[in-house]
C-alpha cells in the first residue's frame, strides 16, 4: 500500500510541479523539475522507511516511473508531460519534462541509498542498545523474588513452602 500510496503522490505533484520554471534574463531554469525530482524521492524514502524495507522503495521509485511513462502519452487529450515537439525549437517545459522523465532514475537510486543508510544505522543502533541492556542486568540468584525485602516490617517467611505471608 505504501508503495501504491507513495508512487502516486510523487508521480502526480511531481508532475503537476515539473513545468515551473524561472527566468534569470534569456536562460529557464527548470527549477519545478528539481523540485520534483526532490519530492519523488522524499516519498520513496517515506515509503521505505514507514515499511521499514528498501525494496519498497525501489518498488516506490520504479512506480512512479512507469506513471510517468504513462503520462507523456497522449491519452488525456494531450501529454502531460512534454518530452519533444516536431519543430526544432527548445522549449523550456520540453527540458523540464525531459529532466523530470529521466531524473526519476537517478531520485530512485538516491531515495534507495538513502533508505538503506538509514534502516543500517537503525538496526546497529537498535543492536547496540540490545547488547547494552542484556550487559547491564545482573543475573538475579534461583527463587530470587525482585520485590522482597528480607526483615521487612508486616511479613514473615513461611515454614516450609518459602513463601511470603502477612502476619496473624
Amino acid at each position: 500500500m505504501a508503495v501504491v500510496l507513495g508512487a502516486v503522490a510523487a508521480a502526480v505533484l511531481g508532475t503537476s510541479l515539473h513545468a515551473q520554471t524561472i527566468f534569470a534574463g534569456e536562460t529557464a531554469l527548470p527549477l519545478g523539475a528539481a523540485g520534483a525530482l526532490v519530492f519523488s524521492a522524499a516519498a520513496a524514502v517515506l515509503a521505505g522507511l514507514w515499511a521499514r524495507s528498501i525494496l519498497v522503495s525501489a518498488l516506490t521509485g520504479a512506480l512512479t516511473y512507469v506513471l510517468l511513462g504513462f503520462f507523456t502519452l497522449d491519452v488525456f487529450g494531450g501529454p502531460l508531460i512534454v518530452t519533444g515537439t516536431v519543430s526544432d525549437l527548445n522549449l523550456p517545459v520540453t527540458t523540464a519534462g525531459l529532466i523530470w522523465i529521466y531524473g526519476q532514475a537517478a531520485a530512485t537510486v538516491a531515495a534507495v541509498l538513502i533508505t538503506a543508510r538509514v534502516l543500517r544505522r537503525e538496526a546497529a543502533f537498535q543492536r547496540s542498545v540490545a547488547a547494552h541492556s542484556v550487559a547491564a542486568q545482573e543475573p538475579l540468584g534461583y527463587g530470587t523474588d525482585p520485590g522482597y525485602r528480607p526483615g521487612e516490617a508486616g511479613t514473615m517467611q513461611g515454614g516450609e513452602t518459602g513463601r511470603q505471608e502477612p502476619p496473624a
